[in-house]
């Protein structure tokens, strides 16, 4: 007999439904998070390297406010520094409030050497001393080292020892940002910072030294070099330095004051007004920069780039589109053709050369120069060099991946109507039909709109925007050049 029970209400147990895993997101996957975790010493070290070995592939490995020490930093940074460590591609890592000491740094130092892969090192809140050696050390490893941002906060007992041997040997032009602020760094610190940013090693974009004591003179003496000679920096913190001290005998530059009497003083308000002036300028100039740079790479590729030599008859085709229907059917003669060629004239017999390219190369080059009129004779020099040469050609690669690799925004008006980012065939990742303007083929293809993708976040960069920001670095156009004035003068008698 059928229990009369067993379709009534359900137990306890049926009703309690079963917890559900944690949502991880791919990119989470690859990161490593064990900030307050508990991590000590050695025994520490090895939990995070287990960690690591679980896994297939870390990118950030975060481990802040622990106490790893100088053993733990030592212990975690021997097994990066193997083979095996090597083949984990980590772009980032934070170490803050773990209680490292020098032994830790070069340690740090030892993996930062030859590394083409961290990007972002953070070790505030650590122990650190000022040493001549360790800072030395620390600098050449950055130096060969691919590493973009440094934050050395809070490290009171770095002070001017860290700053007077780090500075002179650093020159690293990857390196944009470092973070100095609580560093116990003084007034005479400020030579050594005004040295390195008034050099062209300086590629600094951002520098933090807030929270120590430089005094007024030593502030300005950084803020007036900057307005002469740097116009790389786009961000400069000095708040909270010692500014208002009326007893600041401090003597930075005094014989640089532009004839101030060493009582007088500017007060904070108009010196952050000037610093904001100097920012103003540099981001505008570096945006300016930018633009005639690419702008005079896409006309001296078509005219310094010579033809080669070419068979009068080929039994096969250069170049097969993938089909009939395919976007490259249409450009392919065109786009095979263009490459390696300067731009044709018209010319009076079909076996002469083109006007432009009888012309002296120095000729040629002088002319192109007005179309970059605000970058500098060295910054025009590299980018021919670039345009003229046949190995930077970009590879020509099948038409299935020719869509650009950029991530529409779906919110966008545009998303599905028509945009650059559709691929050859009008087709975008959202599956729908994208429309195209007439008259846009493949070769117009520029990247998004602002060469950012997936909405004003810009949470995901464009393909396209990267490599011309990487292109941009590599030619040393990204900030503005001044142009020495026995190079004007050479110029002018040239």
């Amino acid at each position: 007999m059928m229990n009369s029970f067993s379709f009534g209400e359900p137990s306890l147990h049926m009703l309690a439904r079963r917890p559900a895993a944690p949502k991880v997101s791919l990119a989470s996957r690859s990161h490593i998070e064990s900030m307050d975790a508990g991590l000590s010493s050695v025994t520490g070290a090895q939990e995070v390297i287990k960690q690591i070995l679980a896994r297939r592939s870390v990118t950030k490995l975060i481990l802040g406010h622990n106490d790893l020490g100088d053993a733990g930093c030592e212990e975690l940074f021997g097994f990066l520094s193997s083979d095996t460590g090597r083949n984990y591609k980590i772009s980032q890592i934070s170490l803050n409030s773990n209680n490292i000491g020098n032994r830790g740094l070069l340690a740090i130092s030892r993996y930062l050497r030859d590394n083409t892969v961290l990007k972002e090192l953070f070790l505030q809140n650590n122990v650190f001393v000022g040493d001549s050696d360790v800072a030395m050390v620390f600098a050449l490893a950055i130096n060969s080292s691919q590493l973009e941002i440094l934050s050395l906060t809070t490290n009171p007992g770095l002070t001017d020892i860290f700053v007077a041997h780090f500075f002179p040997l650093l020159d690293a032009p990857n390196f944009h940002e470092i973070h100095l602020s609580v560093a116990g760094l003084t007034h005479q610190s400020a030579p050594y910072i005004v040295e390195y940013i008034s050099s062209p090693r300086c590629q600094l974009h951002t520098l933090k030294a807030n929270g120590n004591q430089l005094r007024i003179r030593a502030v300005r003496s950084i803020i007036r070099a900057a307005r002469r000679t740097n116009y790389t920096l786009l961000r400069l913190e000095l708040f909270a330095t010692g500014l208002n001290d009326p007893q600041d005998q401090s003597d930075v530059s005094s014989s640089d004051d532009e004839g101030e009497t060493k009582g007088s003083m500017r007060s904070w308000t108009d010196s952050e007004a000037e610093l904001k002036r100097i920012l103003t300028r540099n981001a505008t100039l570096k945006h300016l920069v930018e633009k005639d740079a690419l702008a005079l790479l896409r006309y001296s590729r078509a005219l310094l780039l010579r033809p080669k030599h070419r068979e009068s008859e080929s039994s096969h085709p250069v170049f097969s589109p993938c089909s009939e229907s395919c976007a490259c059917a249409a450009s392919a003669t065109s786009l095979i053709s263009s490459i390696g060629q300067p731009v044709t004239l018209p010319a009076t017999s079909s076996n002469s050369q083109s006007l432009w390219a009888k012309l002296p190369v120095e000729l040629q080059l002088h002319i192109l120069s007005f179309l970059g009129p605000i970058l500098s004779r060295a910054q025009r020099i590299r980018i021919f060099t670039y345009a003229s040469s046949p190995s930077t050609l970009p590879t020509l690669l099948p038409c299935l991946s020719s869509g650009g690799g950029c991530i529409p925004d779906p919110a966008s008006p545009q998303f599905g109507l028509g945009t650059p980012t559709s691929g050859p065939l009008g087709i975008g990742l959202g599956g729908g039909v994208m429309l195209r303007k007439r008259g846009v083929g493949s070769s117009s293809v520029g990247g998004c709109a602002n060469g950012k993708c997936m909405g004003a976040g810009n949470s995901v960069m464009c393909r396209r925007e990267a490599e011309r920001l990487q292109w941009l670095t590599s030619v040393r156009c990204n900030a503005f050049e001044l142009e020495d004035e026995e190079d004007e003068e050479d110029a002018a008698h040239d």
